[in-house]
C-alpha cells in the first residue's frame, strides 16, 4: 500500500507516513488510526477516510500529466452538479474578487505548485499520486470570471469517482479557508 501510494512505511514503528496538503500524517498499521505527524491530533473524519481509501485503492500508476474534467471520470456525469455547487461555485463566490497574488500565496500554503493556464492555476497534491488542478479566471468588466477543478487522467487509479467528489469538496473548502485565515482575519 505504501509503495503503491507514494507513502513511506516505517517498519520499526509500523507506521505509514503520507503527505497531504502540506501536512504529514502517520497511519498506524494495521489498525488504520491516523494522526498528524508527531502529535495526538487527528484530522477531520473525511480526510481520514480519503487517506485510507487512497491507500487501499492505489496501484502505483504514474501521474500522466493529462488533465480531465470531473465529467470525464468513470461515471463522472452523475455527480457533476455536486462538484459544481459544492466546489466550483464556492471558489467563484469566495475568490474571484480577490488578488491573484494573494490567492497564489494561499495555494502555496497547501503545498501547491503554481502553473500556467489561467489567472491562477494551482496543482495541489491531495496525496503523492493524486493531484487536483484548480484554475481561476478572474474576468473583467466585459467577461465574467470562472473556475474549474481538473484531475489527472490517472485519478481513478487512486480514488473512485465518489471519493474524488469528496476530495474536490475538501480541497476547495481548504483553499477558501486558507485564504480567509491569511487575508480576512480581524
Amino acid at each position: 500500500m505504501s509503495k503503491n501510494g507514494g507513502a513511506i512505511f516505517d517498519s520499526n514503528q509500523s507506521i505509514i507516513r503520507i503527505k497531504s496538503l502540506g501536512q504529514v500524517f502517520d497511519i498506524k498499521h494495521p489498525e488504520g488510526n491516523i494522526y498528524f505527524n508527531g502529535s495526538k491530533h487527528r484530522p477531520a473524519w473525511n480526510w481520514r477516510w480519503l487517506i485510507l481509501h487512497y491507500l487501499s485503492r492505489a496501484d502505483a500508476t504514474p501521474i500522466i500529466d493529462k488533465l480531465i474534467s470531473y465529467r470525464e471520470l468513470e461515471h463522472g456525469n452523475v455527480n457533476y452538479p455536486a462538484i459544481l455547487s459544492k466546489c466550483i461555485d464556492p471558489l467563484v463566490k469566495n475568490l474571484l474578487q480577490e488578488s491573484v497574488e494573494q490567492i497564489k500565496k494561499a495555494c502555496l500554503m497547501l503545498d501547491a505548485s503554481i502553473e500556467q493556464g489561467a489567472d491562477v492555476c494551482a496543482k495541489i497534491h491531495l496525496f503523492p499520486r493524486f493531484p487536483l488542478t484548480i484554475k481561476l479566471w478572474l474576468g473583467d468588466n466585459e467577461i465574467k470570471g470562472s473556475a474549474n477543478i481538473l484531475f489527472d487522467l490517472s485519478a481513478n487509479h487512486y480514488l473512485d469517482t465518489e471519493a474524488i467528489n469528496e476530495a474536490a469538496i475538501m480541497v476547495s473548502y481548504f483553499l477558501i479557508k486558507q485564504y480567509e485565515l491569511m487575508y480576512r482575519t480581524i
